[in-house]
């Protein structure tokens, strides 16, 4: 992550006599902000660390012109949650983290489309809707990451000569797909497709389940998905502060 430089991009290490406590993620693209992650070491819990690189984290976030920071926590972090609403965060939205076994998705798609399989982050279009809010933020960096250490590999669906859908995927006992974007026209029929392309790479590589994050509030994809063998496992609160 450090070794790949981008202005999107800030990173904040906290120290506590001399040895590393903890350490903040957050990426910008003009006025608005997401903090991808702020972990704090067991021992140095409870010495006020998280707040002081949240609050230096805004800081700097702001003086480079953000407007509004979100960040997701896991419903089953309430301690998370409460520090976050503690310091001004207002909850905005719900991200599902929906998955199926893999046997479960659909085995064909419609004859019309066609699958490549790629490294992650060689193609993507900024004409598509991602499937959760932050990847808008995050897409440009992990593109840059992707191209240097390919730890991620990604499934294109094709209609003809026309790209419609991409999902990048990291693999291990799951399938997580960290990223997918659909385009406008035919969305419903690429998201099948893709949904075929992880079934196959899922038996092939001997995943267990394949796991797929999304907005709550693309009800049309959500739908597909739970009409396709998908359930949600668990939740994400979407929280946002105003910093002007």
């Amino acid at each position: 992550m450090l070794s790949v430089r981008s202005r999107r991009r800030k990173v904040l290490v906290a120290e506590y006599d001399g040895q590393l406590a903890g350490f903040a993620i957050a990426y910008r693209y003009r006025r608005l902000a997401y903090i991808d992650s702020i972990a704090v070491k067991p021992e140095c819990r409870s010495m006020g660390v998280g707040s002081r690189l949240l609050a230096y984290l805004e800081d700097e976030l702001r003086r480079d012109g953000a407007e509004v920071v979100a960040l997701s926590v896991k419903d089953s972090n309430k301690r998370a949650l409460d520090f976050y609403l503690r310091n001004g965060y207002q909850l905005r939205g719900i991200v599902l983290i929906m998955s199926a076994p893999v046997e479960a998705l659909p085995a064909r798609a419609s004859d019309a489309f066609t699958l490549k399989r790629r490294q992650a982050g060689v193609l993507r279009s900024s004409k598509f809707k991602p499937s959760t809010w932050w990847s808008s933020l995050t897409e440009p960096v992990d593109r840059l990451v992707y191209r240097k250490y390919p730890v991620e590999e990604a499934l294109l669906a094709y209609k003809g000569r026309r790209l419609r859908g991409v999902a990048e995927f990291s693999l291990d006992d799951e399938l997580y797909v960290d990223y997918m974007a659909l385009s406008s026209y035919s969305a419903l029929e690429a998201l099948k497709a893709l949904l075929v392309g992880l079934r196959q790479v899922g038996l092939e590589q001997g995943a267990r389940a394949v796991v797929i994050p999304i907005d709550a509030s693309k009800r049309l994809i959500v739908e597909n998905l739970l009409a396709n063998g998908l359930r949600t496992v668990g939740t994400e609160y979407l929280s946002v502060k105003e910093l002007v």
